[in-house]
């Protein structure tokens, strides 16, 4: 079996996608909206961590187009620390659109005030453990 090392995951084997899956993102605007964006699934990968406690793990994948390059859908993209005012100004996976559900704004606008909402309380924990040590 041919594998490719790529971010953190060994690629063990790719297979074309279905037309019309997508990969939805979030991220919280300079107004404090949310933003969803879609980018679409170009392939599909079966994945090993490499180098982390779950190595040895396998996963199912996305492979989407990001500007001019081919990434492994990620559940965050960027890893800037959540402003002073409170905005949170990183990309967050919320999941995977199949081409025959195509789930509604409304549900994708939930996910991603859920997600923006845990990290948030996360980061929060974070930092009032780092004042507590």
């Amino acid at each position: 079996m041919n594998e490719h090392k790529y971010n953190g995951w060994k690629i063990l084997q790719i297979i074309p996608a279905q037309v019309g899956w997508k990969a939805v993102h979030c991220q919280e605007s300079e107004n404090r909206q949310i933003k969803i964006f879609n980018r679409a699934i170009i392939c599909w990968a079966l994945v090993e961590a490499v180098g982390e406690s779950d190595a040895g793990r396998t996963q199912a994948r996305g492979i989407e187009q990001d500007s001019n390059r081919l990434v492994i859908v990620e559940d965050l993209i960027n890893t800037k620390e959540i402003g002073e005012d409170g905005i949170d100004p990183n990309q967050y996976f919320l999941g995977y659109d199949d081409p025959d559900a195509h789930k509604e704004s409304d549900y994708w606008i939930k996910q991603a005030d859920a997600r923006l909402k845990r990290n948030k309380i996360k980061q929060g924990e974070a930092t009032v453990s780092l004042h507590f040590k």
